[in-house]
């Protein structure tokens, strides 16, 4: 009795939301704040219109993490973590490249956009993030992101049963209320879903929490599945998938990994039965042929697929080409930043590219994207600081859920381009740098505890 009385006791003031990772871990008045800035940051991320409102949060989380520790501090963690150094190297060549662009104002424009590519790692990346908080951090985002996600939903089926339109529920449509592109949402949805296993399987969420956390991964699911996101569809299943190896080959939990299987499995089936357009996105892929001079309209999931129509697939297929031929001219440095799109456009005019001229259409590949910009060598500069970097040190210190998000930006990347649109640079710049923040910079023993926290 006294020994329960004082577990009592400790537990007192202790977030019941905290397990036993946490418990006695408790927050600090700083990272209380640190908590509730980058709440307010993903909220704002999503209110449409207003974007002064999230440049007033980004401003805060910035000037707030900034500050949060000492300079000594932050130049040990600088040298420590070199991924941070190249990512700030990667914006500078950004600065450069303003001066040695024609059109200066488009270049200077570009360079105001892609900013928080420059203040979250000066600010989130060198600081210490304690797995309590980046738990508490993380446990945020998703609530954010389920409450967001229902939003749409409900606005969509109030649009569906007012005028029997099966389009609302679907793609950019669903996705308007936010007035985001669906293969974003479906992006930060896929980030979500991942983090609440993470939060999950590491002992995080206890009792009616846990609960939630489970309703909100079917939920969300059956969302990701009606925004259509071909690439983020592959990404989520496929990184479940993984996960649900890892449960029976290296945890021996053999029943739990068949079970998420088979509770995939059954959400597939479900989803086609019950929203069939979903696979329009899909059969566009039968279909990559394409013809510059082609003056057919672009196809639509909600219509008829046709050989001859322009499709998601052949669209980029063709733009790829038209980049490549504009990288390839300015192999080692680049076009600038200024100059990047005045370019396309003048190869797509060149190959009688018609439909791309008309509808401006950006690279769809940020790989491709920043090899014309700053050729060769900015390219290496961006994979060095953005990916090869980061996912040693994650793979090193067996961090999955650090691994999960870097491999989902790095694959969405191949078929769009993040640092043409706010959303974009705001979600990388916070992810990638968020975490370097939890980081020590040495990477540890790997012990390949697929729930390793922190």
């Amino acid at each position: 009795m006294q020994q329960s009385a004082s577990k009592r006791r400790g537990m007192a003031g202790v977030d019941p939301l905290l397990s036993r990772d946490t418990v006695g871990r408790s927050l600090s008045r700083k990272e209380q704040l640190l908590y509730w800035l980058s709440a307010g940051f993903f909220c704002t991320l999503f209110l449409p219109g207003m974007p002064v409102v999230n440049n007033v949060f980004t401003g805060g989380l910035f000037v707030f993490s900034f500050f949060y520790n000492t300079l000594a501090e932050k130049r040990q963690l600088l040298v420590l973590r070199k991924e941070v150094l190249l990512m700030v190297l990667f914006f500078l060549l950004h600065i450069i490249s303003v001066f040695f662009s024609q059109d200066k104002r488009e270049a200077v424009n570009m360079l105001v956009l892609r900013i928080p590519l420059l203040l979250f790692p000066l600010s989130l990346g060198l600081i210490h993030i304690r797995p309590a908080l980046k738990n508490r951090i993380l446990l945020s985002y998703c609530c954010v992101v389920t409450v967001v996600a229902l939003i749409c939903l409900v606005w969509a089926l109030a649009k569906y049963l007012r005028t029997g339109d099966g389009v609302y529920l679907y793609n950019d449509s669903l996705t308007l209320p936010i007035k985001m592109q669906s293969s974003y949402f479906a992006l930060v949805v896929s980030v979500a879903v991942f983090s609440i296993f993470y939060l999950l399987e590491s002992g995080y969420l206890v009792r009616l929490p846990k609960r939630y956390a489970q309703l909100s991964i079917v939920f969300l699911l059956v969302f990701h599945f009606l925004l259509a996101s071909r690439i983020s569809l592959f990404i989520l299943y496929a990184g479940l998938l993984i996960l649900a190896g890892s449960y029976m080959v290296k945890m021996k939990r053999t029943g739990l990994g068949l079970l998420l299987v088979a509770g995939l499995l059954i959400c597939v089936v479900v989803c086609i039965r019950a929203f069939p357009k979903t696979l329009n996105r899909f059969r566009e892929l039968e279909y990559p042929t394409y013809h510059f001079n082609s003056e057919a309209a672009e196809s639509h999931y909600n219509g008829t697929l046709t050989p001859d129509q322009w499709n998601g697939a052949n669209i980029r297929l063709a733009i790829w080409k038209c980049g490549w031929q504009v990288g390839k001219a300015h192999w080692l440095t680049g076009v600038q930043l200024g100059d990047k799109q005045a370019r396309l456009m003048e190869a797509y005019k060149a190959n009688g590219f018609e439909f791309g001229v008309r509808n401006r259409r950006n690279m769809h590949s940020l790989y491709l994207d920043i090899f014309c910009c700053f050729g060769i060598i900015g390219l290496a500069l961006f994979l060095a600081g953005y990916l090869v970097l980061p996912l040693r040190t994650a793979w090193r210190s067996a961090d999955w859920i650090g691994l999960a998000i870097l491999l989902t930006f790095a694959i969405g990347m191949i078929v769009e381009s993040y640092f043409d649109r706010s959303a974009g640079c705001l979600l990388a710049g916070f992810f990638f740098s968020f975490i370097a923040g939890y980081k020590d910079g040495i990477p540890g023993k790997k012990q390949w505890n697929m729930w390793v926290v922190g």
